[in-house]
């Protein structure tokens, strides 16, 4: 369904007005405001609409259709803060034209994915005859940039039962060629902080002829835990980590991108022993990992300071594979420090709720969805097992029984989280035909397949 200009203009002003909305969830910022303006907005569309208490920011659902077909549609109407204003080449909260692009805090992330879709409904159900055949559960929530802190307890309180087929996650991607990007999963994470105390306070250096370091110590035990490869060396590290299905192998063993080419975009020189052209687009998406965020302690001033420490502490993060939970791997990480003689290592969890999902890509609405973004784009779509960053999908998947789906606008120079945040007007453009072209396939498609299982 081709958007006509009224369409595009619509959309174009339903999006000024949530990006004129400052909705900070780090704040705790006009995230009421936001939430009636989605919920109005979903309403007006011909959804049966509520709104539900977080713990920081109002979970809005919208509901319409019916069926043994479920589709959920998540998307979050908070945005990340807009510091540094001084950056902006225009007033943050105001969504902007210049030379192609949209620019505004919440455009892409993720204000724009959700305005798109929904102007693709409306495009939709204008035209449509008749009940929906199949039934749509939109989540919208205000919680997702500080890391949903409720969103799994909403989900337990409002739908204890509920089971879906398909969830359309809150964003997706299209690369630098304008191939739109699928994403199927994404990896768990745990973040921990490591301290290490030595003494009451800093002493002169020449006592470390005698007492110990608490950098030396903290460096010696981050180590022992992973070796030049980047296997982590934690005992009963990779224990149930589920294999990724057939497809999913195939799509890995074939990059969509040349290791060359993300070298030149990120400056990365050095690799893991093992890692080569062959392989890393592999171990992007399958492969567990561990990373030194930051190693602090002693003196980091102009000059010298022949000083002792008598504290340092080193954060890390693991990306984890389905199949790790982030508890499990944080008792075997105390467990490990403990058995190399590092018993007197604080180990502080800083995260670990996010766990690892990754969906099945032969589910027929990936495959619907994949040809019509192609259509759209104009461009082969990308099908991409799992993100290598981290996404609180787990419950969509392992809850509801879902197949991931992610597919949106979201394009490499999109400033997420940073100042000049946009989107490509062609790409929000494409996305409403293709929403609209999805919802009215699905009409056809979802009643003719029963539901398989076929997610991890």
């Amino acid at each position: 369904m081709r958007p006509s200009l009224e369409v595009l203009a619509a959309a174009r002003r339903d999006l000024s007005d949530l990006v004129a909305i400052p909705s900070v969830s780090a704040r705790g910022e006009s995230l009421e405001k936001a939430a009636c303006k989605v919920e109005r907005l979903l309403s007006e569309a011909g959804f049966k609409t509520g709104q539900h208490s977080g713990d920081v920011g109002p979970f809005v659902v919208g509901e319409v259709g019916g069926g043994p077909f479920t589709l959920v549609i998540y998307n979050h109407y908070d945005v990340q803060p807009e510091d540094p204003i001084d950056l902006w080449s225009a007033q943050p909260f105001e969504l902007t034209e210049r030379v192609g692009r949209l620019y505004g805090r919440g455009s892409a992330d993720d204000k724009g994915e959700f305005v798109s879709r929904l102007a693709g409904w409306r495009l939709f159900w204008s035209e449509h005859a008749g009940p929906l055949p199949f039934k749509i559960i939109w989540i919208v929530e205000g919680e997702e940039e500080i890391g949903s802190p409720s969103l799994m307890r909403f989900l337990e309180y409002r739908f204890p039962d509920t089971k879906a087929d398909l969830c359309w996650w809150e964003f997706g991607e299209v690369d630098k060629s304008g191939r739109p990007i699928v994403l199927m999963g994404f990896k768990g994470i745990l973040a921990v902080e490591l301290q290490c105390r030595t003494a009451k306070a800093d002493l002169h250096s020449s006592l470390g002829a005698i007492f110990d370091n608490p950098l030396w110590r903290l460096s010696a035990a981050v180590s022992s835990l992973r070796d030049a490869s980047g296997r982590v060396l934690i005992e009963g590290f990779y224990d149930g980590v589920i294999a990724p299905d057939a497809r999913s192998s195939r799509l890995a063993a074939w990059p969509p991108f040349a290791l060359e080419d993300l070298q030149d975009e990120t400056g990365a020189g050095r690799l893991l022993n093992g890692i080569d052209a062959s392989t890393f687009y592999e171990h992007l998406n399958f492969e567990p990992c561990l990373n030194v965020n930051g190693f602090h302690g002693g003196y980091g001033g102009e000059g010298a300071k022949t000083v002792l420490p008598c504290f340092g502490h080193a954060k890390l993060d693991f990306r984890l594979a389905p199949g790790q939970h982030p508890v499990r791997i944080a008792e075997l990480l105390r467990r490990q420090l403990d058995k190399n003689g590092f018993a007197d290592i604080e180990l502080k969890i800083l995260d670990a709720e996010v766990l690892g999902v990754r969906s099945n890509p032969s589910h027929f609405g990936v495959e619907l969805g994949a040809r019509l973004l192609e259509k759209w784009f104009g461009r082969p779509t990308v099908i991409q097992p799992s993100s290598a960053a981290s996404g609180l999908a787990h419950p969509f998947v392992h809850k509801f029984g879902a197949t991931l789906f992610g597919a949106g606008l979201t394009h490499h120079g999109a400033m997420l989280h940073s100042p000049d945040e946009n989107i490509l007007i062609e790409h929000f453009e494409n996305m409403i035909g293709f929403s609209a072209d999805f919802f009215a396939e699905l009409c056809e498609r979802a009643v003719q397949v029963p539901r398989v299982k076929v997610d991890a």
